[in-house]
């Protein structure tokens, strides 16, 4: 981990935090560079874990778009550049030992899906005590999208923190677990990333690649 990944992480803990009654550092001399914040489910038992699966698209989090019938959808980000940050999370997970499903058919039969989101236009708060974040935002990941019966998401872990315009969201559910309508979805893993905002897009994605890369270095964890 080199010395702006220690630096910028180290920090980010600060501000985050869990029930810390410190005052804020300023992060203002971090604007330009880019922050990895990893959490996860401590009893969650990632060795069990074999299959995952990953939609070949990221979720644009943001204005969203449109249907005819004038009623907000949901919006995705498909081209190269979003396969290139997919492809580099799935190279990741397959190096520690997962074998992924590739038929978007079966992704229900997975131990584990992953879920990419991009902050297209916006600035939101994830809280511990106040989980339904997400329902504020009709284009986040439908529980509906890995199963029938789920009643919405849930976080095991302790978290608080805002995301903005230029934030990537890595976020690991478990789909082994009970599932009905009365119960919510665990996410057992995720990660944020900020700061993936400059005037040259190639320089983008490679950062948002090498980032993606350093969330999973600093998940030992997350291995077969």
């Amino acid at each position: 981990m080199n010395t702006r990944h220690l630096l910028s992480i180290a920090l980010l803990g600060a501000v985050i935090g869990f029930g810390s009654c410190q005052k804020e550092p300023s992060t203002s001399s971090l604007r330009d560079e880019y922050l990895v914040y990893t959490a996860y489910d401590q009893k969650a038992d990632f060795q069990a874990i074999s299959t995952y699966y990953i939609p070949d698209s990221i979720l644009l989090i943001g204005p969203g778009a449109v249907d005819d019938a004038g009623n907000k959808v949901a919006k995705y980000w498909k081209d190269q550049d979003a396969l290139a940050l997919i492809g580099a999370v799935v190279a990741e997970l397959d190096a520690r030992g997962y074998t992924r499903i590739a038929d978007p058919q079966e992704r229900q039969t997975a131990d584990v899906g992953l879920q990419l989101s991009y902050v297209e236009e916006t600035t939101y708060f994830v809280g511990y005590n106040d989980p339904y974040w997400w329902g504020y935002y009709p284009y986040y990941w439908d529980p509906g999208y890995w199963g029938s019966w789920w009643g919405g998401w849930y976080y095991p872990f302790r978290t608080y923190y805002g995301y903005t315009t230029g934030s990537l969201l890595q976020e690991m559910v478990d789909l082994q677990a009970e599932e009905s309508s009365d119960r919510k979805l665990p996410v057992i893993w995720n990660s944020y990333i900020s700061g993936l905002l400059h005037g040259d897009n190639a320089i983008n994605i490679d950062e948002a690649v090498e980032a993606i890369d350093q969330a999973f270095e600093q998940s030992p964890y997350l291995k077969k």
